[in-house]
């Protein structure tokens, strides 16, 4: 339903719109989040995306980048809006200004299933030697340096080296955002692994836009209030986060 949806409303947007395109920079390498899937860009944030063109009466353009191009792809004008999965942190205020968060998104754990009794609370794996693997440049590393520092940590350069290393044993557990892990653990291919939802950090995920551009803030959040009073954000969430697995 929601997929019919969402498809019905990007056509929409892209036959009936009448004002300029809206240039959307995205890292497409963040499932459930924003990834490419036969050579299109899927994922939670697609979604929203083509539903905000349709909304504010313009046609979508994905543009590409690394993830650390989005933001100066935004200051140099080459893009409108930052919508790829991107956390609110004061370094990026600094820079950027940020619509109102539309998820919430802290750092989780992934552990072996067949480890729940070892690692299977909080408490556990922040014991002295733990070995914690995360990804390189994320808030996952971050995490690691500040609060884990008892453990021995692992930086790998993406989520699935990660994972291969959590079931080979290599690691007890992989931190990453809270839609990785609810992805991973919800899929039913990956019952050798569960997610710890107690969070670790309290982040929130919300849209980017240049500090100069204040009339397209005020539409997205305009937008994004309307969508959270009709209940809009949550099914498309759950199109893609269908499964979330807690351990007590």
């Amino acid at each position: 339903m929601v997929a019919a949806l969402t498809t019905g409303l990007a056509c929409a947007g892209l036959q009936g719109s009448s004002g300029p395109t809206l240039r959307v920079g995205v890292s497409p390498d963040y499932p459930p989040v924003a990834f490419e899937s036969e050579g299109k860009i899927v994922g939670i944030e697609a979604d929203l995306a083509a539903i905000m063109a349709n909304s504010l009466g313009r046609s979508l353009q994905f543009e590409r980048y690394a993830f650390p191009d989005l933001l100066p792809a935004l200051e140099r004008g080459e893009i409108d809006v930052v919508m790829s999965g991107m956390s609110i942190t004061p370094e990026r205020e600094d820079r950027v200004r940020f619509t109102e968060p539309y998820m919430e998104a802290g750092q989780l754990a992934l552990i072996r299933s067949a480890e729940i009794a070892k690692f299977g609370r909080i408490q556990k794996i922040r014991r002295a030697g733990a070995r914690v693997g995360y990804e390189r440049g994320t808030r996952g590393e971050e995490l690691v340096a500040r609060i884990l520092t008892r453990s021995s940590s692992f930086g790998f350069d993406d989520v699935e080296a990660g994972i291969r290393s959590l079931r080979a044993n290599r690691i007890d557990y992989f931190v990453h955002d809270a839609p990785t892990i609810w992805s991973f653990a919800g899929d039913p291919k990956n019952r050798d692994l569960h997610g710890l939802y107690k969070p670790l950090t309290r982040e929130y995920l919300a849209w980017a836009v240049h500090r100069n551009d204040p009339r397209l803030l005020s539409q997205l959040n305009s937008t994004l209030a309307h969508w959270k009073q009709e209940g809009m954000i949550e099914p498309i969430v759950d199109r893609w986060i269908p499964v979330r697995i807690t351990i007590p």
